[in-house]
């Protein structure tokens, strides 16, 4: 009995496959990260005098968008104390080392108090007797990892299989 049988490789194109990770993760990743602006500044940080917010523009423009200030409650302008304070420079896309991330860190002092502390009146830079119209503390990274885990649920990374080659043996 005679038969005959054709054989055929499979590779993977990880080349192609790579680079269309990376552009995936890349996109990905600014979009994760205006997830978290919205759920950390937008929803819970207040305008009041400007720099809590601008200590987070510097993030914000590498994700691709801007950090909005609401109408000025103090009387005086603090923005550039803000900027001054954000430490943005987070955005990382390293494919070689397969890590895409982004950080952000400030060395503003009241912003820090209002993440862990109750603020009262004259204390942590509170200088209204109203009080703050968002009640600290602000726990503000908890509330941006639980946007990110969310937004990161539903992720769908690009399909391996699109990138199989066929080939005779």
């Amino acid at each position: 009995m005679k038969f005959k049988a054709k054989f055929h490789a499979v590779t993977l194109d990880l080349g192609a496959y790579k680079a269309e990770l990376n552009s995936y993760m890349e996109e990905w990743l600014k979009q994760a990260g205006r997830d978290w602006l919205s759920a950390t500044v937008i929803a819970v940080i207040p305008t009041w005098s400007k720099a809590s917010r601008a200590t987070f523009q510097k993030l914000a423009q590498e994700l691709g968008t801007s950090v909005p200030y609401d109408p000025l409650k103090s009387l005086k302008d603090r923005e550039s104390l803000g900027l001054a304070a954000g430490k943005g420079g987070g955005v990382e896309f390293s494919p070689s080392s397969q890590r895409w991330h982004f950080k952000y860190s400030s060395n503003l002092n009241y912003l820090t108090y209002n993440e862990y502390n109750k603020a009262v009146f004259g204390e942590g830079g509170v200088f209204s007797r109203s009080g703050l119209r968002h009640p600290t503390p602000y726990h503000f990274q908890e509330k941006g990892l639980k946007a990110f885990e969310e937004f990161s649920r539903f992720t769908e990374l690009p399909n391996p299989f699109k990138f199989l080659k066929k080939s005779k043996i």
